[in-house]
């Protein structure tokens, strides 16, 4: 004897209720395995790779989507030519978050050499405090080479940073919110590869797009080293610089 049920007005078999219950409403199989797959980016012919757990780990370190994570990574570069994922991604609205899980957070992220990313800065910069500008709590991300030029018509070195153009933040034209040759202070020590190490200074010198990020955010240059900018992930600075 068959069975049915009724639902919404419609008579359905067991067989379509056993179809129904088991997978009809999951994800599509090809969507559930790109979101457990492992991700990759090929940048100037160098390929790095990260696994799905480093995806997730890397998410909930930076308080982002994963899946969101994996689409900027897999993109490659932007439409200007550059890559620097975290500086489009959204943060998850957390507002559980407190500075000290956050610093906490950033203690984990290690450079592909296994070095911490960030540390406390050894010593102060001294700038002259009758002409200091001091921008707090300012979102920062870091970008790589893609064979292009900065926004001021130089080859990218390690220790220049990218802020914002002034229309993203409201204003108009295509020039930096800091003006180029700035050289900008951090409150903390920054790892950079290619034998470079800690730095505390950076030089304005190019321009990006960081729509999800604060008004003064900057990008940190690390030339070929993919899994150091990514792993760097979004870190809260505080920085000055001379007016």
């Amino acid at each position: 004897m068959k069975l049915f049920k009724v639902v919404s007005g419609v008579a359905l078999s067991s067989a379509m209720l056993l179809t129904l219950s088991s997978g009809a409403f999951a994800q599509p199989s090809s969507q559930a395995t790109k979101e457990t797959s492992d991700v990759s980016v090929t940048l100037d012919g160098q390929t790095t790779h990260f696994s799905n757990s480093e995806i997730k780990r890397l998410a909930e370190l930076n308080n982002v989507d994963p899946n969101e994570l994996r689409k900027a990574i897999e993109s490659g570069p932007d439409e200007e030519g550059r890559f620097s994922p975290f500086s489009k991604l959204a943060p998850l609205k957390n507002t559980g978050i407190v500075k000290e899980q956050l610093d906490k957070s950033n203690t984990q992220k290690l450079s592909s050499t296994g070095e911490p990313l960030i540390r406390s800065k050894a010593e102060k910069s001294v700038i002259s405090p009758l002409s200091t500008v001091t921008k707090s709590d300012q979102d920062s991300t870091a970008y790589n080479w893609t064979g292009n030029k900065t926004a001021n018509g130089n080859w990218p070195v390690l220790g220049v940073c990218a802020v914002h153009r002034n229309k993203d933040i409201g204003g108009s034209g295509n020039g930096p919110v800091i003006p180029f040759g700035t050289t900008l202070a951090t409150d903390k020590d920054i790892w950079l590869p290619d034998n470079v190490g800690y730095k505390s200074s950076f030089n304005v010198d190019d321009t990006g797009s960081g729509p999800k990020r604060t008004d003064y955010w900057i990008d940190i240059y690390y030339s070929k080293d993919t899994k150091s900018a990514i792993n760097y992930g979004v870190i809260k600075l505080s920085y000055t610089y001379s007016s």
